[in-house]
């Protein structure tokens, strides 16, 4: 997937997060391109940035439309966790209103990743 926009979130709990949204495939004319309309798949997730550029940011949750449905995965989960990862939604979730709803929600995620993860 391509990445398509992005969105700085600043600093929360000491550390910088980000939403990135993706598209597929890569758009030839960003200009005139609607992701809900023109994507086969598209996506948003929110990533806690590294503290070096030398390491991996760290997705903490996903929302696509990979596998025919829009879903959101739970990446802040570990392995070892009895919790399903993956939460199917209906199809009323476009590009953009997977956006705003990882915009209202970003915290509670970051939250739910440090509570799991640190």
């Amino acid at each position: 997937m391509e990445r398509f926009d992005s969105i700085d979130l600043g600093n929360y709990r000491g550390d910088n997060y980000f939403l990135v949204g993706y598209v597929e495939p890569d758009p030839s004319d960003f200009d005139n391109y609607n992701p809900t309309e023109d994507a086969e798949n598209y996506g948003w997730s929110l990533v806690q940035k590294a503290e070096s550029p030398l390491d991996e940011n760290d997705e903490i949750v996903g929302m696509d439309t990979r596998h025919g449905q829009p879903h959101l995965d739970k990446e802040y989960l570990p392995p070892d966790s009895d919790e399903e990862k993956k939460v199917w939604l209906d199809d009323g979730y476009s590009f953009y209103r997977m956006r705003d709803y990882l915009l209202q929600n970003w915290q509670d995620f970051a939250d739910l990743h440090i509570y799991h993860n640190e």
